[in-house]
């Protein structure tokens, strides 16, 4: 496997990164970062012992926060959508909260890009039964060894089920539990992975928006209570 210096990502590149994460973004808590050695040990650690808080958005979508981050929840026939997958550490808490959630089975997940706060979670989802999408070059980076010189971390291959099964380019579309969604690649990012999910709902009344729509960012400026019922 290659090794891939990823210097240019800083530690304060990361937590502006993190610090603006909402619906899919995780919020990573500064305390986790005061020590240059241990950031990413130190992260999963963290979230692995905090508490996760369930908070529903308008309409049918819900996001999953406190354990570091936060993961966005859509329910319903075809099975829950996750976009993002936190810390593996967190694993029994996030299934407590999907299952207060509804009864509904988990059955996709789409990583926004490929930083281990977003994709750490991969495995044990997929093992649950989540197919699991993303850009073409998330599954690059987590096919291969990968340094993050500004982390002092190196990440090794993920295993095959954490990797995405599906991947795409530029844009994709999927209709999932009454609800269009659309996947698109976006530049500028923090990575060249990022993408973003547009979720359109069909009913105003329930909407996320006045205009029944909401987007989703890895970097989301737009603050989570804004988007609270």
């Amino acid at each position: 496997m290659g090794t891939k210096s990823l210097s240019a990502i800083s530690r304060r590149g990361f937590l502006k990164s993190t610090a603006l994460s909402a619906t899919a973004g995780l919020l990573a808590p500064r305390e986790l970062f005061v020590q240059d050695d241990g950031l990413v040990q130190t992260a999963r650690r963290t979230a692995a012992a905090a508490t996760i808080t369930v908070h529903k958005l308008r309409g049918n979508v819900s996001v999953l926060m406190g354990a570091g981050g936060n993961i966005a929840v859509l329910p319903g026939r075809d099975g829950k959508l996750l976009i993002d997958a936190g810390f593996a550490g967190a694993r029994s808490k996030v299934a407590d909260a999907l299952a207060s959630i509804s009864s509904d089975q988990i059955k996709h997940l789409v990583d926004t890009h490929w930083h281990f706060d977003h994709t750490d979670g991969n495995e044990w989802l997929h093992s649950a039964g989540a197919a699991i999408l993303a850009h073409t070059n998330t599954r690059k980076h987590l096919s291969t060894t990968t340094r993050v010189e500004g982390w002092n971390f190196t990440f090794a291959p993920a295993p095959p089920g954490a990797l995405p099964a599906e991947v795409f380019d530029d844009e994709r579309a999927l209709k999932l539990n009454g609800t269009t969604i659309a996947l698109k690649h976006y530049a500028p990012a923090h990575t060249d992975s990022d993408i973003s999910v547009h979720l359109q709902t069909p009913i105003s009344s329930t909407s996320l928006t006045p205009t029944g729509t909401v987007t989703i960012r890895s970097s989301i400026t737009q603050p989570v209570a804004a988007l609270m019922a």
